[in-house]
């Protein structure tokens, strides 16, 4: 697989799913970008097809301010149908959130989708 199939799917999906506020665009990208059984990875928990993790994203976006976006900090790297970058949330010019994300591709889509992460700052 080439490499850039891998990484350009993993940014696009933090762009054009993680960003989405619209749920059918949201609906529309993911059924580009993600295997029909996709299964997401969070610490707690995980989400399997399309209508769950739309459902995760808005609900993700839902607690977040109206400015509030994810942006990829990479470089984003891959190979053998993997791929892996950083990433942070906030409005703009605040950092709320940041982890890493790392993704496994299946007939040229997300199969699953890893999520990690970083500890919050004590303040």
């Amino acid at each position: 697989m080439n490499d850039a199939i891998a990484t350009g799917l993993l940014e696009a999906s933090i762009e054009r799913v993680w960003n989405e506020h619209d749920g059918d665009k949201r609906l529309a990208a993911l059924a580009e970008i993600y295997h029909p059984e996709a299964r997401i990875y969070e610490p707690e928990r995980s989400i399997t097809g399309h209508a769950a993790i739309s459902d995760t994203v808005a609900g993700v976006l839902a607690d977040m301010p109206p400015d509030f976006r994810f942006a990829v900090t990479g470089p984003t790297l891959g190979h053998h149908g993997m791929a892996v970058t950083r990433w942070h949330g906030g409005p703009p010019g605040q950092i709320t959130v940041s982890g890493a994300d790392a993704v496994r591709i299946l007939d040229g889509k997300i199969h699953e989708h890893w999520f990690f992460f970083d500890p919050a700052e004590a303040g």
